[in-house]
């Protein structure tokens, strides 16, 4: 008679320690005690950007900003070399493009943290001194011809390309992600450069 009654003394106990640890696992956090989603939360929004952010330090915050305005140099000098010669659709086309390649490193930057206009500057102003070298001297360059100026897209995509694929380098997943995008863009605009160049240029 005493065996029906341990079957059943165990069946409870088991019944209790697994609601007990399924009560843990729905209150469990991750990182410190009480921060970051519980594990039925990851489980219930498996598509929802739950876990917390992964903290970058100061050269990736310099580096991702760095893209930033390195996208405003594109978009800048595009608009200034579109100004000049307006019958050229290349320049206002990806100028357009080059706006959405800001935002989405914008959109990096306040996502990580990092320090970042709260508006759009203006056309040719930065706040890294390099980069409003690098606007002048493509202004500058541009400003000769309509094929120096196409030259000139072509080169900074060129730049753009290159400098994107060392920036991946030890960033985030969804840095990466946004990056490579990116350059997937420039070699685009690369090509449409590199064909007005060969329209431009006498036979």
């Amino acid at each position: 008679m005493k065996k029906p009654f341990l079957i059943v003394a165990a069946l409870v106990s088991f019944t209790t320690f697994a609601f007990a640890g399924g009560d843990q696992n729905k209150n469990r956090h991750d990182g410190e005690k009480g921060q970051g989603p519980t594990q039925q939360e990851r489980i219930a929004n498996p598509n929802k950007d739950t876990i917390q952010v992964r903290q970058l330090d100061e050269y990736q915050k310099e580096i991702i900003y760095s893209i930033y305005e390195e996208e405003k140099v594109a978009r800048d000098v595009y608009k200034t070399l579109g100004g000049k010669y307006p019958d050229e659709n290349t320049f206002a086309n990806i100028q357009l493009s080059e706006q959405t390649h800001m935002d989405a490193v914008r959109n990096l930057c306040v996502k990580y943290g990092i320090d970042i206009p709260p508006v759009d500057q203006g056309v040719g102003e930065f706040n890294l001194g390099e980069m409003k070298t690098l606007y002048d001297s493509f202004v500058i360059e541009g400003v000769d011809s309509k094929l120096a100026a196409l030259k000139v897209g072509k080169k900074i995509e060129e730049m753009d390309i290159a400098d994107l694929g060392i920036a991946l380098e030890n960033m985030p997943r969804d840095v990466q992600k946004v990056f490579t995008n990116l350059i997937s863009g420039s070699i685009n605009h690369l090509d449409a450069f590199t064909n007005a160049i060969e329209r431009e240029t006498p036979e």
